[in-house]
Protein backbone atom coordinates (compact mmCIF):
# COMPACT_ATOMS: atom_id res chain seq x y z
CA UNK A 1 0.00 0.00 0.00
CA UNK A 2 1.82 3.36 -1.17
CA UNK A 3 1.38 6.58 0.75
CA UNK A 4 -1.86 7.96 -0.96
CA UNK A 5 -3.83 5.08 -0.24
CA UNK A 6 -2.59 5.21 3.50
CA UNK A 7 -3.95 8.72 4.11
CA UNK A 8 -7.02 7.97 1.96
CA UNK A 9 -7.70 4.90 5.00
CA UNK A 10 -6.67 7.72 7.29
CA UNK A 11 -8.52 10.42 6.48
CA UNK A 12 -11.40 8.87 5.37
CA UNK A 13 -12.18 7.11 7.89
CA UNK A 14 -11.34 9.68 10.58
CA UNK A 15 -14.00 11.72 9.37
CA UNK A 16 -16.48 8.77 9.19
CA UNK A 17 -14.96 8.33 12.82
CA UNK A 18 -16.15 11.96 13.96
CA UNK A 19 -20.18 11.70 12.41
CA UNK A 20 -20.21 8.27 14.23
CA UNK A 21 -19.35 9.71 17.22
CA UNK A 22 -21.42 12.75 16.90
CA UNK A 23 -24.90 10.92 15.60
CA UNK A 24 -25.04 7.99 15.74
CA UNK A 25 -24.16 6.85 12.33
CA UNK A 26 -22.51 8.28 8.85
CA UNK A 27 -19.25 5.71 9.20
CA UNK A 28 -20.04 3.46 6.55
CA UNK A 29 -22.00 6.58 4.80
CA UNK A 30 -18.46 8.52 4.47
CA UNK A 31 -16.07 5.81 4.59
CA UNK A 32 -17.31 3.73 2.12
CA UNK A 33 -17.47 6.13 -1.06
CA UNK A 34 -13.91 6.84 -0.73
CA UNK A 35 -12.16 3.89 0.29
CA UNK A 36 -13.96 2.44 -2.87
CA UNK A 37 -12.18 4.56 -5.20
CA UNK A 38 -8.99 3.02 -3.84
CA UNK A 39 -9.48 -0.08 -3.30
CA UNK A 40 -13.09 -1.19 -5.30
CA UNK A 41 -16.39 -1.49 -3.90
CA UNK A 42 -16.25 -5.28 -2.16
CA UNK A 43 -13.23 -4.55 -0.68
CA UNK A 44 -14.22 -0.88 0.51
CA UNK A 45 -17.11 -2.77 2.23
CA UNK A 46 -15.20 -5.94 3.87
CA UNK A 47 -12.67 -3.12 5.46
CA UNK A 48 -15.39 -0.89 6.61
CA UNK A 49 -16.94 -3.70 8.14
CA UNK A 50 -14.46 -3.85 11.07
CA UNK A 51 -14.44 -0.32 12.20
CA UNK A 52 -18.21 -0.46 12.14
CA UNK A 53 -18.11 -3.55 14.41
CA UNK A 54 -15.46 -1.94 16.56
CA UNK A 55 -16.97 1.61 16.66
CA UNK A 56 -20.17 0.55 17.82
CA UNK A 57 -19.04 -1.39 21.03
CA UNK A 58 -17.81 1.67 22.12
CA UNK A 59 -20.96 3.78 21.99
CA UNK A 60 -23.01 0.46 23.01
CA UNK A 61 -20.46 0.49 26.34
CA UNK A 62 -20.56 4.24 26.43
CA UNK A 63 -24.65 4.36 26.37
CA UNK A 64 -25.08 1.15 28.40
CA UNK A 65 -27.18 2.74 30.68
CA UNK A 66 -29.40 3.35 28.11
CA UNK A 67 -30.21 -0.59 27.34
CA UNK A 68 -33.34 -0.34 29.05
CA UNK A 69 -34.55 1.17 25.95
CA UNK A 70 -33.62 -2.75 23.92
CA UNK A 71 -36.82 -4.37 25.84
CA UNK A 72 -39.75 -4.58 23.59
CA UNK A 73 -37.56 -4.33 20.27
CA UNK A 74 -36.67 -7.68 20.05
CA UNK A 75 -38.37 -8.61 16.46
CA UNK A 76 -36.34 -5.70 14.83
CA UNK A 77 -33.37 -7.46 16.02
CA UNK A 78 -34.21 -10.56 14.52
CA UNK A 79 -35.28 -8.85 11.29
CA UNK A 80 -32.52 -6.95 10.59
CA UNK A 81 -30.15 -9.76 11.30
CA UNK A 82 -32.20 -12.32 8.89
CA UNK A 83 -31.61 -9.06 6.37
CA UNK A 84 -28.15 -8.66 6.80
CA UNK A 85 -27.66 -12.38 6.22
CA UNK A 86 -29.46 -12.03 3.18
CA UNK A 87 -27.60 -8.98 1.99
CA UNK A 88 -23.91 -10.87 2.48
CA UNK A 89 -25.33 -13.35 0.14
CA UNK A 90 -26.75 -10.53 -2.54
CA UNK A 91 -23.64 -8.83 -2.45
CA UNK A 92 -22.47 -9.23 -5.96
CA UNK A 93 -26.05 -9.88 -7.46
CA UNK A 94 -28.61 -7.57 -6.14
CA UNK A 95 -30.45 -4.97 -8.73
CA UNK A 96 -28.79 -1.97 -7.01
CA UNK A 97 -30.64 0.86 -9.01
CA UNK A 98 -34.44 -1.07 -8.14
CA UNK A 99 -32.87 -1.17 -4.46
CA UNK A 100 -31.53 2.45 -4.75
CA UNK A 101 -34.78 3.70 -6.05
CA UNK A 102 -36.94 1.78 -3.29
CA UNK A 103 -34.69 2.91 -0.34
CA UNK A 104 -35.24 6.29 -1.48
CA UNK A 105 -38.70 6.81 -1.76
CA UNK A 106 -38.93 5.05 1.85
CA UNK A 107 -36.80 7.46 3.79
CA UNK A 108 -38.61 10.71 1.76
CA UNK A 109 -42.07 8.63 3.91
CA UNK A 110 -40.25 8.57 6.58
CA UNK A 111 -38.61 12.43 6.95
CA UNK A 112 -41.68 13.43 5.27
CA UNK A 113 -44.92 11.86 7.57
CA UNK A 114 -42.52 9.46 10.19
CA UNK A 115 -43.83 10.95 12.99
CA UNK A 116 -47.40 10.53 11.80
CA UNK A 117 -46.85 7.30 10.39
CA UNK A 118 -45.64 5.58 13.48
CA UNK A 119 -47.98 7.29 15.74
CA UNK A 120 -47.36 7.62 19.57
CA UNK A 121 -47.85 3.68 20.43
CA UNK A 122 -45.09 1.47 19.53
CA UNK A 123 -47.48 -1.29 20.32
CA UNK A 124 -49.85 0.03 17.31
CA UNK A 125 -50.32 -2.60 14.28
CA UNK A 126 -48.59 -0.46 12.24
CA UNK A 127 -45.68 -0.02 14.57
CA UNK A 128 -45.23 -3.33 14.84
CA UNK A 129 -45.25 -4.04 11.30
CA UNK A 130 -43.65 -1.08 10.08
CA UNK A 131 -40.52 -1.70 12.36
CA UNK A 132 -39.27 -5.40 11.64
CA UNK A 133 -40.04 -4.28 7.90
CA UNK A 134 -37.37 -1.34 8.02
CA UNK A 135 -34.56 -3.22 9.86
CA UNK A 136 -34.93 -6.21 7.60
CA UNK A 137 -34.51 -3.96 3.95
CA UNK A 138 -31.95 -2.20 6.25
CA UNK A 139 -30.08 -5.05 7.27
CA UNK A 140 -30.33 -5.73 3.17
CA UNK A 141 -28.84 -2.26 2.90
CA UNK A 142 -25.65 -3.20 5.37
CA UNK A 143 -25.03 -6.66 4.16
CA UNK A 144 -24.22 -5.24 0.79
CA UNK A 145 -23.28 -1.70 0.99
CA UNK A 146 -22.52 -1.25 4.60
CA UNK A 147 -24.71 1.88 4.96
CA UNK A 148 -28.03 1.01 6.28
CA UNK A 149 -28.71 4.55 7.78
CA UNK A 150 -30.86 6.52 5.19
CA UNK A 151 -33.84 3.83 6.24
CA UNK A 152 -32.46 2.70 9.91
CA UNK A 153 -32.04 6.65 10.86
CA UNK A 154 -34.65 7.87 9.25
CA UNK A 155 -37.11 5.32 11.02
CA UNK A 156 -35.65 6.14 14.29
CA UNK A 157 -35.61 9.83 13.82
CA UNK A 158 -39.33 9.91 13.06
CA UNK A 159 -39.77 8.50 16.69
CA UNK A 160 -38.08 11.74 17.80
CA UNK A 161 -35.72 9.80 20.28
CA UNK A 162 -33.34 11.88 22.67
CA UNK A 163 -30.23 12.06 21.21
CA UNK A 164 -28.57 9.24 23.88
CA UNK A 165 -31.73 6.95 22.77
CA UNK A 166 -31.00 7.27 18.94
CA UNK A 167 -27.58 6.90 19.11
CA UNK A 168 -27.60 3.58 21.38
CA UNK A 169 -30.39 2.17 19.63
CA UNK A 170 -28.53 2.17 16.32
CA UNK A 171 -25.50 1.30 17.72
CA UNK A 172 -27.13 -1.97 19.08
CA UNK A 173 -28.98 -3.07 15.63
CA UNK A 174 -25.52 -2.26 13.55
CA UNK A 175 -23.58 -3.46 15.84
CA UNK A 176 -25.50 -7.11 15.48
CA UNK A 177 -25.46 -6.39 11.27
CA UNK A 178 -22.00 -6.45 11.80
CA UNK A 179 -21.60 -9.56 13.71
CA UNK A 180 -23.69 -11.15 10.90
CA UNK A 181 -21.91 -9.36 8.07
CA UNK A 182 -18.65 -10.59 9.72
CA UNK A 183 -19.75 -14.17 9.98
CA UNK A 184 -20.97 -14.11 5.67
CA UNK A 185 -17.60 -12.37 4.34
CA UNK A 186 -15.48 -14.61 6.40
CA UNK A 187 -17.77 -17.46 4.69
CA UNK A 188 -17.23 -15.68 1.64
CA UNK A 189 -13.46 -15.46 1.79
CA UNK A 190 -13.90 -12.07 1.85
CA UNK A 191 -11.70 -11.57 4.84
CA UNK A 192 -8.16 -11.80 3.32
CA UNK A 193 -5.21 -11.18 5.32
CA UNK A 194 -4.84 -7.52 3.39
CA UNK A 195 -8.26 -6.63 4.09
CA UNK A 196 -7.88 -7.81 7.92
CA UNK A 197 -4.65 -5.92 8.04
CA UNK A 198 -6.41 -2.47 7.01
CA UNK A 199 -9.79 -2.50 8.87
CA UNK A 200 -7.59 -3.19 12.00
CA UNK A 201 -4.56 -0.31 10.59
CA UNK A 202 -7.97 1.86 10.30
CA UNK A 203 -9.13 1.45 13.96
CA UNK A 204 -6.89 3.90 15.26
CA UNK A 205 -8.07 6.66 13.42
CA UNK A 206 -11.81 5.89 13.54
CA UNK A 207 -11.87 5.83 17.47
CA UNK A 208 -9.93 8.22 18.42
CA UNK A 209 -12.32 10.67 15.91
CA UNK A 210 -15.07 8.49 17.31
CA UNK A 211 -14.28 9.34 20.56
CA UNK A 212 -14.24 13.36 19.91
CA UNK A 213 -17.38 12.97 18.30
CA UNK A 214 -19.13 11.73 21.11
CA UNK A 215 -17.44 14.79 23.21
CA UNK A 216 -18.93 17.28 20.16
CA UNK A 217 -22.49 15.55 20.85
CA UNK A 218 -23.05 16.30 24.46
CA UNK A 219 -22.56 19.95 23.54
CA UNK A 220 -25.74 19.72 20.57
CA UNK A 221 -28.89 20.83 21.92
CA UNK A 222 -31.57 18.45 20.75
CA UNK A 223 -33.26 20.35 17.87
CA UNK A 224 -29.42 21.24 16.32
CA UNK A 225 -28.98 17.26 16.82
CA UNK A 226 -32.45 16.50 15.21
CA UNK A 227 -31.31 18.65 12.01
CA UNK A 228 -27.65 16.89 11.67
CA UNK A 229 -29.53 13.56 11.98
CA UNK A 230 -31.60 15.19 8.73
CA UNK A 231 -28.76 16.10 7.34
CA UNK A 232 -26.71 12.67 7.16
CA UNK A 233 -29.64 10.69 5.84
CA UNK A 234 -30.43 13.31 2.92
CA UNK A 235 -26.63 12.94 2.14
CA UNK A 236 -26.90 9.53 2.41
CA UNK A 237 -29.22 8.96 0.18
CA UNK A 238 -27.88 11.36 -2.48
CA UNK A 239 -24.65 9.19 -1.80
CA UNK A 240 -26.56 6.07 -2.63
CA UNK A 241 -28.14 7.74 -6.15
CA UNK A 242 -25.10 8.98 -7.01
CA UNK A 243 -23.11 5.47 -6.81
CA UNK A 244 -26.11 3.74 -8.35
CA UNK A 245 -26.90 5.79 -11.13
CA UNK A 246 -24.11 8.31 -11.91
CA UNK A 247 -20.51 6.58 -11.04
Amino acid sequence: MGLTELLVLIVGLAVAGLAKGTSGMGLPLIATPILAGVFGPRMAVAIVTIPILASNSLLLIQGFRQRGLLRGIAPLFVASAIGTALGTLLLASLDQRTFAILITLMVVVFLARGDRLLGDDPAALRARILGPLVCFVGGVLQGTTSIASPLVGSYFHGQRLSASAFVFTLAAIFELNSIVQVIGYSLQGLFTPEVVALGLLGLVPTLLALALGIALRGRLDPQRFRQLIVVLIVLSVANLLWRTFVS
